[in-house]
């Protein structure tokens, strides 16, 4: 025997589709023309930002081209030219017997150790420091000699911690 009622899932889904039928679909115009004036803005300043960088680059690419032609202009003027001449009675150049290595300007240990980076750095802001007073060094130097020891001996009885990170 068959029974003649509707099955309950049949029945849910014919009324979640009634419920969302039924909602009050209000559409903010306002908003949406906001999105709309939003979206167009963004790509018309997408659009000029593209062409201003297109007009630096082209700009600076004919600038960069007429320094170079400028440049082999003048190199092309002066060509074949001899050497200016000396001055009569000027002594004569001095030219080095060998020539000098290359060498950084600050050593290896000052430019990766922080400690004493840091320590060379206050040490010349003090002394800088003196020099605008117009106090002269030598009379403070007993005493920035004890403040420095008494800073070494402080940072000497602390315990040490370990690295404060790790190397790599």
């Amino acid at each position: 025997m068959m029974r003649s009622g509707i099955h309950p899932v049949t029945l849910a889904l014919i009324l979640l589709v009634m419920a969302t039928a039924c909602t009050n679909r209000s559409v903010d115009s306002t908003a949406l023309v906001a999105e709309k004036v939003a979206e167009r803005v963004a790509a018309l300043s997408d659009k000029l930002r593209k062409d201003c960088r297109e007009d630096v680059i082209q700009t600076a690419a004919l600038r960069a081209d007429s320094l170079l032609i400028d440049r082999a202009r003048r190199m092309r003027r002066i060509e074949g030219r001899p050497p200016k001449p000396t001055r009569p009675g000027a002594p004569p150049e001095k030219e080095l017997s060998n020539p000098l290595p290359l060498r950084p300007l600050f050593p290896f240990e000052i430019r990766f150790d922080p400690e004493l980076r840091d320590s060379l750095r206050l040490d010349s802001t003090l002394r800088d420091s003196l020099l605008q007073l117009g106090i002269p060094q030598d009379s403070l130097l007993p005493i920035i000699q004890q403040i420095m020891q008494d800073s070494t001996m402080v940072r000497d009885s602390l315990p040490s911690v370990g690295p404060l990170r790790e190397e790599y």
